[in-house]
């Protein structure tokens, strides 16, 4: 049982209210906490299990002001035996910790807000699919979602995503609804359009992100397949986040595209160590029309 005080998203005074407008509030409010770690109400720690030194953190200096301040597991490894006490171990695995607040990460990620409703992460990850005997037994422990031990009023979240190079930069989303970090990121190919989606499906966000990855991957990685969906040929405005523009893309074409298109453009294994996604909960939803 976690040791935390549970929060309900929406709490319950708020519970008529749509969960548009909270959204909507909460991102006209961003800048009085975003970079406020001395008003954060939680912790996400995030492994970077796959790190060759000191991870990358694509645009984390444009974002933030705050520079990121990494941790090393501790190893008993007979092979760091030798090395200084201010050396990290050989087989050490660095990790972030981010300071942040609840409402944001309730309003955009249904598995976030399970968690910090007092529901178990294994309950959560299997919650469409029960799993088989062996499944959650072939997940190491250590690349499992936990709570860690906390004061009551300020959850610790250990939380292993798929790609963390890209996880500050969903973070930044979640406050401020704009894309900007993002989308240029995946211009510079900085992150990969892969590691980012399949950290969109692990924490369950919602339905803008999603649609947002599409008519990304349709403007940038298979333009001729663009043409198919849309008439005007228009790509500036495909991976626009403006809600005046027409989008070309459904997130529910989503699965299609990983099908597809993975092995025709090397989309698969970008990310080391992670198998390719499924987007089974991207299948109802469409994009935004005028």
């Amino acid at each position: 049982m976690p040791s935390f005080q549970p929060r309900i998203f929406p709490p319950p005074s708020l519970t008529d209210v749509p969960v548009e407008y909270i959204t909507s509030q909460l991102h006209s409010l961003a800048t009085e906490f975003w970079d406020q770690p001395e008003t954060a109400d939680c912790t996400i720690i995030v492994p970077f299990p796959h790190a060759q030194g000191r991870p990358e953190l694509p645009a984390f200096s444009q974002i933030s002001v705050i520079a990121p301040t990494f941790s090393y597991t501790t190893s008993y490894d007979s092979t760091s035996l030798g090395r200084r006490v201010t050396q990290p171990p050989l087989n050490a695995v660095p990790r972030i910790s981010l300071p942040l607040h609840i409402d944001y990460l309730s309003a955009h990620s249904s598995f976030l807000r399970g968690l910090f409703s007092g529901a178990l992460p294994l309950d959560l990850m299997y919650s469409t699919a029960p799993p088989s005997s062996s499944s959650s037994s072939s997940v190491p422990a250590d690349r499992q979602p936990r709570l860690m031990p906390c004061s009551p009023d300020h959850p610790i979240l250990f939380l292993p995503v798929p790609d963390p190079s890209t996880f500050h930069l969903l973070v930044h989303w979640m406050y401020f609804g704009d894309f900007k970090y993002i989308q240029e990121c995946l211009l510079k190919g900085s992150i990969q359009w892969e590691g980012i989606a399949r950290n969109v499906e692990y924490l369950g966000l919602t339905a803008d992100i999603k649609i947002f990855l599409g008519n990304w991957y349709h403007a940038w990685l298979n333009p001729e397949r663009e043409t198919e969906f849309c008439s005007d040929g228009d790509s500036d405005t495909v991976y626009s986040d403006s809600d005046d523009d027409d989008d070309c893309s459904t997130a529910s074409e989503l699965d299609d595209i990983i099908e597809n298109d993975s092995e025709k453009y090397g989309l698969r294994g970008r990310v080391a160590g992670i198998h390719s996604v499924s987007f089974q909960s991207f299948q109802s939803l469409r994009s935004p029309s005028v």
